[in-house]
């Protein structure tokens, strides 16, 4: 009888102790849930096409010419940095540049360039200079006699790009082409030296790794 009281006792003592025991734990603190993985940065890695329209003027031995164009272009960039591209690119352009001085006429109607390109990177926005090949097929018309030539030269520019979707680019650039000089058999014969300034905005449709990486 004794040793039941005991027992009974104890368990009181127990039961009245426990949750003033718990009480005194520490508060379970906050659960934290790992933070989502950041969202992988656009690849510019990839072969291109695309399209471009704009406006240039130029100077052809003191014949100021100016208009409209607009084409094409075909490029490959390589992303071999987080931050930098290098790349090449092909574009050719119908143009209506032209302009008169006196008896003197000059047009070009074509033009184009291959380019190397080498752009730094800030996500979806590439910074980027411009440099290569440049030709021209251009008209002389002097007292009613013309003469067509294809001239050749360097061109140099930069300009801007940024990846408005998966799979594509917008871009404005600036250029700059020097085509030095080319005799045009006019009456006399005439020598002229060519350079034209353009501005462009275009679009570019990327191919391969920058599609998946949005």
């Amino acid at each position: 009888m004794k040793k039941f009281l005991l027992s009974g006792a104890a368990l009181a003592v127990l039961a009245v102790a426990t949750p003033a025991f718990a009480a005194d734990l520490p508060a379970r603190g906050p659960v934290y849930k790992a933070a989502p993985a950041p969202a992988p940065l656009f690849n510019w890695t990839g072969f291109y096409i695309g399209g471009n329209v704009g406006y240039g003027w130029g100077d052809a031995s003191g014949v100021s010419t100016n208009g409209w164009f607009g084409g094409g272009q075909i490029g490959v960039n390589y992303q071999f940095a987080p931050n930098w591209v290098w790349g090449v690119e092909a574009d050719i352009d119908g143009a209506s540049m032209d302009g008169s001085a006196g008896v003197s006429h000059f047009k070009t109607d074509l033009f184009g360039t291959a380019r190397l390109r080498l752009g730094y990177t800030v996500d979806r926005t590439m910074f980027y200079g411009t440099g290569g090949f440049a030709w021209a097929d251009s008209k002389a018309t002097l007292a009613g006699v013309s003469n067509s030539q294809t001239n050749y030269g360097w061109a140099l520019g930069a300009g801007i790009e940024y990846a408005f979707a998966p799979n594509w680019t917008a871009k404005i650039e600036y250029m700059h082409a020097d085509y030095g000089h080319d005799d045009y058999a006019i009456a006399p014969t005439t020598r002229i030296d060519l350079k034209t300034d353009t501005v462009k905005v275009g679009v570019n449709y990327l191919f391969g790794t920058g599609g998946g990486r949005w």
